[in-house]
């Protein structure tokens, strides 16, 4: 009854796109034997008793499927464990019990005095714990020197490995305070118009050299131009052509100096990448890098100073 209700109201839900999409219609499918395996599991929970109501969406029905799940997994294992209790019930059932020790160790129990019987107990269990196969007080010394030499490796390694985990939590914590110090200083942030600012500087420094070739053309003309000119009675050049003459290298060198300057500027960034996530994660390596060169410098200096 509950599968065919479960059915029931799930067909309800279907929509006329449904019931000509193959997809939906499994999908449909699946989940109402779900939910009628739902009800079956929950019928038989509830062992006769009226299951209580609740809203039937797919949130319930993965819930419920996971509980279900974990519910027979749980009852598998429990299965299994009674099944090996039995077994071992049953082979302890059948070991054969030699009536001649079972009367010696009567008897022996019944001579000894209360501590006699004390250090007996204490014999066998040491010898049980021990794992020995006897309980000669040789073979358990032996045993207990090699118990007592594996703890104390096992001490050791384990001081290491706690040394070690120390250590690595530190490191963790460095990193953690060395990346947030990046993603937060302004100084590790790249300025936004930094590719802008390369372009421009690249602009002018192309503008500038075409500048240049046309001011080392013009003098070079105007130097030919003079010695054409010249006569062997006249003068070398006239005081306006000399201070023109003078005047245009003057500009010339500036213009030099300005383009080689421009280029030193662009040259710094040429190392970085064009996209401007790359290019401030490149910048906060060389920033890493100079912090720990700065580093290095402290100590030496500190070290110098303490010689001294």
């Amino acid at each position: 009854m509950p599968q065919t209700l479960a059915h029931v109201k799930t067909m309800d839900n279907l929509t006329p796109s449904d019931l000509f999409s193959p997809s939906k219609a499994r999908q449909q499918r699946a989940q109402a034997q779900d939910w009628a395996h739902i009800d079956s599991w929950l019928s038989y929970k509830y062992a006769g008793r009226t299951v209580p109501t609740f809203e039937r969406n797919d949130e319930t029905l993965k819930v419920l499927r996971e509980l279900s799940m974990a519910n027979e997994r749980a009852d598998e294992e429990r299965a299994v464990l009674e099944r090996v209790e039995r077994e071992a019930l049953k082979e302890l059932d059948e070991i054969q019990r030699n009536e001649q020790d079972e009367r010696i160790l009567s008897q022996l129990r019944a001579s000894l005095t209360p501590e006699g019987e004390q250090a007996l107990d204490a014999l066998a269990s040491t010898a049980v714990t021990l794992n020995t196969p006897t309980a000669n007080p040789e073979t358990i010394a032996h045993a207990l020197i090699q118990h007592t030499i594996t703890s104390q490796t096992l001490t050791n390694q384990l001081t290491h490995i706690q040394a070690l985990q120390g250590y690595v939590d530190k490191q963790h914590s460095l990193l953690r305070t060395q990346l947030h110090q990046l993603q937060t200083d302004p100084a590790f942030t790249t300025p936004a118009n930094l590719q802008r600012q390369t372009t421009e500087q690249t602009r002018q420094v192309k503008l500038l050299r075409t500048k240049m070739r046309e001011y080392e053309d013009k003098l070079s003309s105007l130097q030919s131009s003079q010695s054409r000119n010249m006569t062997p009675g006249s003068n070398i050049a006239s005081a306006e052509a000399i201070a023109d003459m003078l005047e245009q290298h003057k500009a010339l060198d500036e213009l030099r100096e300005r383009v080689e300057g421009l280029e030193m500027e662009v040259a710094e960034f040429a190392a970085l990448p064009a996209d401007r996530e790359a290019a401030r994660k490149e910048v906060g390596k060389l920033e890493l890098r100079l912090d720990e060169a700065r580093r290095k410098r402290d100590e030496l200096f500190e070290g110098l100073v303490g010689q001294k």
